[in-house]
């Protein structure tokens, strides 16, 4: 059992070492913009994806879709401010939604590699998050990360007004 844990911890630095390549080099690529290419690329990749699953209105369900992994790999849940009432915020023209990102592989490759969060890694995965919600919700959604930390990070979900 102990050496299987071991392989395991051994591959989850492999992994991450490999996640922190692929960032790094997107940058040398494309320069700085490099996170904002990688959201538009996954957005698409997202849509094309989306043809899969159902139309819903259903936010949870949707997630569930889009990161059908156990909560031990994707922890995301609905947050708001304790002023707030709701979970979603209703603007003039569009409304949003917090999500606490509790638990993410993105975030813990970060942290065993040392590479910065919110980067290329991070920025396709909220893209392609953001295309299978666009289609499955059937109006736009956009993914903004509002904060990064250690232990979660927030990401505010923007959608058109029903």
């Amino acid at each position: 059992m102990a050496g299987e844990i071991e392989i395991l911890q051994e591959r989850l630095r492999a992994l991450s070492e490999a996640l922190a390549v692929l960032d790094l080099a997107g940058e040398e690529v494309t320069g700085r913009s490099a996170p904002q290419l990688m959201y538009f690329a996954g957005k698409d990749l997202g849509m094309k994806e989306s043809a899969r699953y159902d139309c819903t209105d259903d936010l949870e369900q949707a997630l569930r879709w889009v990161f059908p992994q156990s909560q031990e790999t994707w922890k995301i849940t609905l947050w708001k401010n304790k002023e707030d009432d709701d979970f979603w915020v209703y603007d003039v023209e569009d409304m949003f939604v917090r999500l606490l990102f509790e638990q993410c592989p993105i975030r813990e490759s970060c942290r065993v590699s040392g590479t910065k969060l919110g980067g290329v890694a991070c920025q396709a995965i909220h893209g392609y998050a953001a295309g299978i919600l666009e289609k499955v919700f059937g109006r736009r959604v956009d993914l903004h990360t509002e904060h990064m930390g250690q232990d979660a990070c927030l990401v505010m979900l923007k959608t058109d007004l029903e």
